[in-house]
């Protein structure tokens, strides 16, 4: 399931993220990997439920002023690009 022009995405997508934090300081921009999500996108193989794979874009939406910015979460978690 996951080749190089879906790393090649990721990638752009993760380092995108920096870029547009640094332009928009005065906004929090992040970007989250749910996790192997049991939906329709992962042909229903995925490993946790929806509840479980919604939690790390909700506490996103909801971090308060002055929050993390430009970083990566795997699932509720900051990690490396």
């Amino acid at each position: 399931m996951s080749g190089p022009v879906y790393s090649i995405s990721k990638l752009s997508l993760n380092a995108y993220t920096r870029v547009v934090a640094r332009k928009y300081q005065k906004m929090c921009i992040n970007c989250v990997h749910p996790g192997f999500v049991n939906t329709d996108l992962s042909w229903h193989r995925g490993t946790m439920p929806v509840e479980e794979g919604a939690e790390g874009p909700v506490m996103l939406a909801l971090l308060p002023d002055g929050g993390p910015t430009g970083r990566y979460f795997d699932h509720t978690v900051v990690a490396e690009f």
